[in-house]
């Protein structure tokens, strides 16, 4: 019966033998050393079968050159991953994977960026030497139970979304049976309720940052919010719903103020618009960008209220491919890009000094907007997922939409609520 065929990766019996000496005198013979091979065959990751050997000036020393070539072989690039392997191994090449997803446009910048934070602050170092095998669902129990003194619910579940990816990978080159995390209990909290602006805030918020006041240091507030370019970015965001990143990310080009036709029953009448066509993200280590926007939905053409075609009819234009919000080229000549985390922290400090004391946010003024399309009752909510550019509907309804806030009846339009009409 034939012998079967190793598996592959792995490697048959190892045999070391003494090396015959070739010399032809007793003097020569006791200058030479002695040499010893060891010998096996190994299944490659082709299927093939190979003889090697490795030599020694010892038996030990033979047998531990040869192990040393079958564990290079075992963890070349293209060997799948095996129960003993550490975890850290399997993050190495769910890394790769994941640059490949982020060049293929797969996986977003800012999605990867946040998933290597999280991996190599919190992640590797507390089972990164874990085997693949010991990653059990006590095991990891415990690890996510540990995390709750340090880590909030929506950090756990991001890390927990890591963990699991990783091992899935895992399952998939058959070095473990199942994905433990699958098992977990979920990670509760995290979600808060959807707040949104009312009429009021609206109009006290753009009001105090237009305004002058008597004290010096909310003058001073003031004057650095209009400095910063916040009255009409807060305005643009307010009218469009849009995402921080896709408003810093709008150029002229993108803009058309006298309105595209569009037909309205018998009659065509100009709708001005905006094309939502990019993104401006800060990329660990590469500074900011401008990518395509993070899913296909996010490709997408919103119409413009008039209060802002307004505001922007009185921007000064730098050319159809400068940012409609442009940061100050400083130094450097010419404009460029906004940075999305100064524009965050613009927006904290100036809402603090406005006396408005919970936590309004870029992503305030989006859901603000998708709470007036949503109390209009106009729109179907397909047509709302459309204008926020969200490929799910559940999204906006349950993540976007705050309820609560009693709207002018008959609003049907965003310039209908920004008037109180």
């Amino acid at each position: 019966m034939a012998r079967p065929p190793l598996a592959m990766g792995t490697h048959g019996s190892i045999t070391v033998t003494k090396r015959a000496s070739s010399a032809t005198t007793k003097a020569s013979a006791a200058a030479t050393r002695d040499v010893y091979v060891a010998r096996c065959r190994f299944r490659d990751y082709d299927g093939v079968t190979r003889s090697l050997e490795r030599s020694g000036t010892s038996k030990a020393a033979a047998s531990r050159a040869l192990q040393d070539e079958i564990r290079a072989r075992i963890g070349s690039p293209a060997a799948p991953l095996r129960p003993h392997h550490t975890f850290e191994l399997a993050a190495e090449r769910w890394l790769a994977k994941l640059d490949r997803q982020v060049a293929e446009g797969a996986r977003a910048v800012t999605t990867a960026d946040t998933y290597k934070q999280r991996l190599r602050s919190v992640i590797l170092p507390a089972i990164g030497q874990w085997r693949l095998r010991e990653c059990t669902v006590p095991q990891l129990d415990g690890f996510f139970t540990g995390l709750v003194a340090n880590q909030g619910a929506q950090s756990r579940k991001t890390i927990r979304t890591v963990v699991s990816l990783i091992l899935r990978l895992a399952v998939q080159h058959e070095a473990i049976q199942d994905n433990p995390v699958r098992h977990l209990d979920p990670i509760e909290g995290g979600s808060r309720k959807p707040r949104a602006l009312t009429t009021e805030e609206r109009r006290r918020f753009l009001a105090w940052m237009a305004g002058t006041s008597t004290d010096k240091d909310k003058a001073r507030a003031q004057a650095a919010a209009r400095r910063r370019d916040l009255p009409d970015f807060v305005t643009f965001m307010l009218g469009t719903g849009v995402r921080i990143g896709e408003a810093l990310g709008v150029r002229w080009c993108d803009v058309d103020l006298e309105g595209v036709p569009v037909l309205d029953g018998d009659e065509l009448r100009a709708v001005p618009i905006v094309a939502i066509t990019g993104n401006v993200v800060r990329h660990r280590g590469a500074g900011l960008h401008r990518h395509d926007g993070k899913t296909e939905m996010a490709l997408r053409i919103v119409p413009l209220p008039q209060f802002v075609v307004s505001v922007l009819a009185k921007r000064v234009r730098h050319g159809p491919e400068a940012p409609v919000f442009p940061a100050a080229g400083g130094k450097r000549s010419g404009l460029s890009w906004k940075d999305p985390n100064n524009m965050c922290t613009y927006i904290r400090e100036a809402r603090q000094a406005a006396g408005m004391d919970w936590a309004v946010t870029s992503h305030t003024f989006r859901k603000t907007a998708a709470t007036i399309w949503h109390d209009a009752g106009v729109l179907t909510d397909r047509q709302k997922a459309d204008l926020t550019g969200h490929a799910k509907i559940s999204t906006l309804t349950d993540i976007y939409v705050a309820r609560g806030e009693l709207h002018p009846a008959g609003a049907a339009v965003m310039d209908a609520a920004w008037l109180d009409t």
